[in-house]
């Protein structure tokens, strides 16, 4: 009777040893995929959810996530589309820990020039934002490597050139 207590106690050691190091397997596991994940597949976790974004310089977008490509993030928010570079997000409030990696390697791929190109094609009046506020409205003319062309509004022969590392967003100028 002695050693059916002794097996039964060692037994049960063992299966709580077996425990202890298959949560301590399934955490390293969890840790180490949550170390490759990246800020846009956390946004894209998000995508039909409304999330709070503050932008560098301080401005706040309510934001329903549309769509989040390698460095950017785009939505709806204040009745207006809205893409930004995640360069510039100081602080996203709202998002649970959900994470969704983009399936397809050549989305993966396109930068924030690619969602510029598709938004001058359809809706070409922006107003482009900087950390100080909106720094111009009008027709986007084109999208270079590292910079915009904008053509204000009533002015038909000036463009307004935009480096892409000043903006913080690009906005639909209409409603």
């Amino acid at each position: 009777m002695r050693w059916e207590a002794l097996f039964a106690d060692l037994e049960v050691q063992t299966s709580a040893l077996r425990q202890e190091e298959f949560e301590f397997g399934v955490a390293e596991t969890i840790a180490l995929e949550w170390s490759r994940a990246e800020l846009t597949d956390r946004l894209r976790g998000h995508i039909g959810e409304q999330l709070a974004i503050r932008l560098r310089g301080g401005e706040v977008v309510p934001l329903e996530i549309t769509a989040a490509g390698s460095d950017w993030v785009s939505g709806v928010g204040r009745g207006h589309q809205w893409l930004m570079p995640v360069a510039v997000l100081e602080l996203v409030s709202g998002m649970t820990r959900r994470v969704q990696v983009e399936s397809s390697p050549a989305r993966r791929r396109l930068g924030i020039a690619s969602p510029l190109r598709a938004l001058a094609e359809a809706d070409p009046h922006i107003a482009v934002h900087c950390a100080s506020g909106v720094l111009v409205e009008g027709r986007l003319l084109g999208i270079g490597r590292d910079f915009l062309d904008i053509r204000p509004e009533g002015q038909f022969r000036r463009v307004q050139t935009v480096p892409l590392p000043v903006m913080t967003a690009v906005r639909s100028a209409r409603v």
